[in-house]
């Protein structure tokens, strides 16, 4: 993963962790969003084509997400943080690793 000034990370995550990885980031970036309509966004969207979905999320910091759908169904990322402590980069360009190597599933309660 290449990591760049001003919080830029690049990367790609397995198609099944985009909500768990939305998740994440609106926790460590202390907002909420409509996580569905994150995943509908990025279900248009296309790798092949350049067509990127991005969506800006409003928190305690500023965090734009972009995001294009690959045809095995991966994602590719594009993560900018604006004003985010380095602990919290840190966590957020390790949740991106782990991302793209490890398949998450929530626990069921």
């Amino acid at each position: 993963m290449l990591e760049e000034p001003r919080g830029t990370m690049h990367g790609w995550i397995l198609g099944p962790n985009l909500l768990p990885f939305v998740e994440r980031i609106t926790e460590i970036t202390r907002c909420r969003d409509d996580l569905s309509a994150i995943a509908a966004g990025v279900a248009r969207s296309d790798a092949d084509t350049d067509d990127w979905f991005d969506v800006v999320i409003e928190g305690e910091t500023r965090v734009e997400l972009y995001f294009a759908k690959a045809p095995d169904g991966d994602v590719l990322v594009d993560v900018e943080l604006e004003g985010l402590d380095p602990d919290n980069a840190s966590r957020c360009a390790e949740l991106l690793d782990i991302c793209c190597q490890y398949r998450l599933l929530r626990e069921a309660r």
